[in-house]
């Protein structure tokens, strides 16, 4: 097989991908390169470490890059060795000023309500590391189960007991570990720590998969969001918990023509309910945001 034909090979590309997220997590604690400074800069006056942290796992910080990966997969093939890769990576990608700026207050907003809310948490700062998320995701199960290994080890090293989430990938993944390690550290989601928050406003939710079915939080989220005020605006079959539709995200890495397409019904779908959208998921506003010209995460809503 040529060169050039392996290059526009799905299954040549997938493996290829596959194998450089995993020597990345594996050496760096990252699926790719990352500016770590540029991503922990949103936490100043956090104290550092402690034994209950909030755990970004860089999923708002770093949403925007796995677009930009995947589109570049055929011409990081090209560049010899991974290594070589991992070096200089993070020069040349990383996300728009607006993007950065728009992570930070989603995350600030996180901090101060868990504050607010007599929650007391530090932080991991630069050596904050990935969760493993997509290694699952990918279906590479014993790679997963590996890192995961890894992961538990950092932790505790560090002496953390309990983990903040932020995002429903990492919170899955950390749930998800406990059936390949014995895990002596608590996971609990921001949004199950929350008290006394207000927002207002009329959105239809788009549910994350992995809180909804996955994790089963569909309810929980909707108490959350409407004890705070804002209205809901539902439908049976756009928004019902056995009903509703994936994003289209997880498979864009697979194939980036049908995320894209399924991103499209869903935008039309929510749109006939609402021209407000409310996500809860980066992963989730980066596969929407372009089709529906009013899609908030519920934490740039409340306060």
């Amino acid at each position: 097989m040529s060169s050039q034909s392996e290059s526009s090979d799905p299954k040549a590309q997938l493996s290829f991908l596959k194998n450089l997220i995993f020597q990345n997590l594996m050496r760096n604690y990252l699926p790719f390169p990352m500016d770590m400074e540029l991503s922990s800069a949103w936490a100043s006056g956090i104290r550092r470490g402690g034994d209950t942290v909030i755990y970004t796992s860089m999923m708002y910080q770093m949403a925007p890059l796995f677009r930009s990966y995947e589109k570049l997969i055929p011409t990081i093939r090209k560049i010899k060795g991974v290594y070589r890769f991992a070096a200089l990576g993070k020069y040349f990608y990383k996300p728009s000023r607006d993007e950065i700026n728009r992570s930070y207050a989603i995350l600030r907003n996180i901090a101060s309500s868990l504050s607010a809310s007599g929650v007391s948490f530090g932080y991991l700062y630069e050596e904050e590391p990935y969760s493993g998320a997509i290694l699952l995701e990918l279906g590479m199960l014993d790679e997963f189960r590996e890192y995961a290994s890894k992961l538990m080890g950092f932790f505790r090293e560090r002496g953390i007991r309990r983990l903040i989430t932020v995002d429903p990938h990492t919170t899955n993944a950390l749930h998800r570990m406990k059936q390949f390690h014995t895990m002596d550290i608590d996971v609990v989601n921001y949004l199950h720590l929350l008290r006394n928050v207000k927002g207002k406003g009329e959105y239809v939710l788009h549910d994350s998969c992995l809180y909804s079915r996955h994790l089963d939080m569909y309810q929980d989220i909707r108490n959350v969001i409407e004890k705070s005020g804002i209205h809901l605006k539902e439908d049976p079959i756009v928004t019902g918990k056995g009903t509703s539709m994936c994003c289209g995200f997880p498979v864009g890495i697979v194939d980036r023509i049908l995320s894209e397409r399924i991103a499209g019904l869903r935008a039309e779908k929510l749109s006939s309910v609402s021209e407000n959208v409310m996500v809860l998921c980066p992963l989730c506003f980066q596969n929407l945001h372009e089709r529906i010209s009013n899609v908030v995460d519920f934490a740039e809503v409340f306060r």
